[in-house]
């Protein structure tokens, strides 16, 4: 059973229809993370298993939130302290947002007008992007009904500096005809192979006897020792997986 604090959080997941992709992710993380702090027998790979599935499925159309805490659940099931999951998986999830931006700088047009649909960080950050390098001429952002996160949308990207208007979303489809390329979902693949060995170079820096991570990490030291570069030595760069099958679209929106 869980705690009190943990179900409100869940059902305040649930009932979220306006936060974007990114911000539900973090939110999750918190949440499972949480669990572990109010109940420290949580930490049990069934139980943390059965609070990633709850958390899950109070917002079953975002993948990321499957993902991220499925992946919670499996680092922590393999002896990974749950904060240092949490502050690792966080850092994954800021930094993805500036790898997808260069990312779709190779493909992105030169001298476009884009129309987009709601509010999506990712989307935000290949528009910004794109935007620095004077590939944008302007962008039309669909308002997004009942909620309307297409204004908020479209008010972060003036803020950014980026040419912006507010269209109906009645006449979005029709507006479209006049647009480069529409652009409603920009994703980058979380691989947990790349979170476990951050997390082992985190461990191996805080060893007392250890000293500071050097460039050179991976050669043996005076000691014999090995540094950063050996711990995650045959681990293969493809995602080994952890807990279920993840689902696509682990980053982004």
């Amino acid at each position: 059973m869980l705690g009190p604090v943990v179900e409100d959080a869940i059902e305040g997941i649930a009932g979220d229809r306006t936060s974007s992709a990114s911000r539900l992710a973090r939110v999750a993380l918190e949440t499972i993370a949480l669990a572990t702090l109010e109940r420290p027998g949580q930490k049990d790979p069934a139980t943390l298993a059965e609070i990633a599935r709850r958390i899950s499925e109070a917002q079953p159309a975002m993948a990321i939130v499957h993902n991220v805490v499925h992946m919670f659940a499996g680092l922590v099931a393999e002896g990974h302290e749950p904060m240092a999951v949490l502050r690792q998986l966080l850092e994954e999830l800021e930094t993805a947002r500036e790898r997808i931006g260069k990312t779709f700088l190779k493909i992105a047009p030169d001298r476009a007008t884009v129309l987009t649909v709601s509010y999506s960080e990712s989307v935000r950050a290949c528009l910004l992007a794109a935007h620095n390098r004077g590939r944008i001429v302007r962008v039309l952002v669909m308002e997004a009904g009942p909620a309307f996160e297409g204004r908020g949308m479209a008010a972060a990207l003036g803020r950014d500096g980026i040419p912006v208007e507010v269209v109906p979303d009645d006449v979005g489809p029709t507006r479209a005809a006049e647009t480069t390329y529409v652009l409603v979902g920009a994703v980058r693949r979380m691989r947990v192979a790349q979170v476990r060995c951050a997390l082992r170079r985190r461990v191996l820096a805080r060893r007392d006897d250890a000293g500071p991570v050097r460039p050179d990490a991976g050669r043996p030291d005076h000691h014999g020792r090995h540094g950063t570069r050996d711990v995650c030595a045959g681990h293969p760069p493809h995602d080994t997986g952890s807990g279920p099958k993840h689902k696509p679209n682990p980053i982004g929106s």
